[in-house]
C-alpha cells in the first residue's frame, strides 16, 4: 500500500463534521430548523450526503428528526446536564486513571503543548480557541486510557451536551479556576499519578456542571 495516498472521508462524514462545527461554534444555535436547500447551496452537495450526514448527527444527539417537519439543532436542556455530566465526571475520572498508567510519554508532551496553547487563548481571551483546545485536552485523555468501550460511551454520552459544556458562558473568576484545574489535571498525568487525576477530572466536571447550569438558568 503507498503510504503516501490521502485518503478522502466519505462526504456524508465530510458533511456531518462540518455540521458539528456550525453547531458547536453557534452558528446552527440549539433549536434552528436545518434548511436543507440553504445548507446544500452553502456546502455545494446533494440533498443525499446531506441527510446522511443528518441522520448521523441525530444518532449523535446532536439534532432532533421530526416527522414530516425536518430536523432541529438540539436544545440541551437543565435535565440533560444534571443526568449526563455527572456521569461522564465519573466516566472521564476513569479514563484519566488509564492513561496516567498507559499514555506514551510522546502523548503526554503532545498534551502538555496543547494546554500552554490553551493558556495562551485565555490569557489573550481567544474564547472559540481556549474551548477548542480545551476539549481536545479532555479527549486525548480520554484516548489515552488505551479502552475504546470508554471511549465510544463517553464520546456517545457527550454529544448533546458538548456545545454547552465547550461553549458556557464564564465568569473571569470561574475560568481562572477552569484554567487552574488543567494545569492540576496535567502535572497529575505527568506524575503518572492516576489517584490524583481521576480526582481532578471529577472535580473538574462536576465544576462545569455548576457553571453550565448557572449559564441555562439566566438564559431562561
Amino acid at each position: 500500500m503507498n503510504s503516501n495516498v490521502i485518503v478522502r472521508a466519505p462526504l456524508h462524514v465530510q458533511v456531518a463534521e462540518r455540521l458539528r462545527l456550525l453547531i458547536d461554534s453557534g452558528e446552527l444555535a440549539p433549536g434552528t430548523r436545518l434548511n436543507e436547500n440553504e445548507l446544500c447551496q452553502n456546502m455545494g452537495v446533494s440533498r443525499t450526503p446531506l441527510r446522511e450526514a443528518i441522520r448521523s448527527l441525530a444518532t449523535e444527539g446532536l439534532v432532533e428528526l421530526q416527522p414530516n417537519r425536518g430536523a432541529i439543532v438540539s436544545v440541551v436542556s437543565q435535565d440533560d446536564v444534571t443526568e449526563i455530566l455527572p456521569i461522564m465526571a465519573s466516566l472521564e475520572g476513569l479514563g484519566g486513571r488509564l492513561a496516567a498508567v498507559h499514555m506514551q510519554t510522546d502523548q503526554i508532551k503532545q498534551i502538555r503543548q496543547i494546554h500552554n496553547q490553551m493558556v495562551t487563548h485565555y490569557q489573550n481571551n481567544e474564547v472559540t480557541e481556549y474551548f477548542e483546545t480545551n476539549r481536545l485536552i479532555h479527549e486525548l485523555i480520554t484516548e489515552g486510557s488505551g479502552n475504546q468501550t470508554l471511549v465510544d460511551t463517553i464520546n456517545s454520552l457527550s454529544a448533546k451536551v458538548r456545545r454547552a459544556r465547550f461553549s458556557a458562558q464564564m465568569t473571569r473568576e470561574s475560568w481562572a479556576k477552569a484554567v487552574s484545574e488543567h494545569e492540576e489535571m496535567v502535572t497529575a498525568l505527568e506524575a503518572r499519578d492516576p489517584d490524583r487525576l481521576e480526582v481532578i477530572l471529577i472535580q473538574h466536571v462536576e465544576t462545569k456542571r455548576t457553571t453550565i447550569l448557572g449559564s441555562l438558568q439566566r438564559s431562561e
